[in-house]
């Protein structure tokens, strides 16, 4: 039986402010090709573990690297965020521009990127392509920002809390979305508190709750875990 291949992996990982202890030495590693998913209530410590892989903070302790570079390394960290995608919990984009402009623009910030329009065709924004930013749903806007996170045509792409406030239509749209990427191997990191979203998306999910790793496994491994 072929070997799964970890393309992060994390061992100890710790983020102190003070007093309060965010991340508390969580270990884990996420396969090639998976969708893992943290779930786990507001406060959690599951964005500030995204952003430490993303390197937007530093660890206090421990170890992380995504895709065998050192996350805590300034020269290896170029090389990270030339490979990763990232849609951030508030996406924002610029709201005169149209959906084909921004996302045009994002692309435009990289050496190498893919073409929008075949980004904007994946997403099934084709007949908005020609709105302007600030007159699409809640939905659609998630949409504009998972295309914007697909313009370097990245090997792992970090989503945090994709449908936090859309409606049950926009989620289910969004969901699709993240299974067409599975589907063409891309390796998907998203943070959720809803539980049904990672038993839905999710091949493994890792519970955490105030900065630990509670438990770890497959959506029927955790059945019968609540949070």
């Amino acid at each position: 039986m072929k070997k799964k291949q970890a393309i992060i992996e994390v061992h100890a990982l710790t983020k102190r402010y003070g007093d309060l202890t965010a991340v508390d030495r969580v270990t884990f590693s996420v396969f090639k090709g998976e969708v893992f998913a943290f779930l786990g209530p507001n406060g959690a410590g599951k964005t500030t573990t995204l952003e430490i892989l993303q390197g937007l903070r530093r660890p206090t302790s421990g170890t992380a690297s995504v895709l065998g570079f050192d996350v805590t390394s300034s020269k290896e960290l170029g090389e990270i965020r030339k490979r990763i995608g990232v849609l951030p919990q508030e996406f924002s984009a610029l709201d005169k521009l149209t959906v084909r402009e921004n996302v045009a623009l994002f692309a435009s910030m990289y050496e190498s990127s893919r073409d929008p329009d075949e980004l904007i065709e994946l997403l099934d924004l084709s007949d908005k392509a020609d709105v302007r930013f600030d007159r699409l749903s809640g939905g659609l806007k998630q949409k504009v920002g998972i295309a914007a996170s697909l313009v370097n045509d990245p090997e792992v792409v970090f989503l945090d809390e994709p449908t936090t406030g859309l409606d049950p239509r926009s989620r289910r749209a969004v969901w699709n979305v993240i299974d067409s990427l599975r589907k063409s191997g891309t390796t998907i990191v998203l943070t959720t508190h809803y539980m049904e979203e990672a038993e839905r998306l999710a091949d493994r999910i890792a519970i955490i709750h105030r900065g630990k790793i509670s438990a770890l496994g497959t959506a029927s491994d955790l059945s019968l875990i609540h949070i």
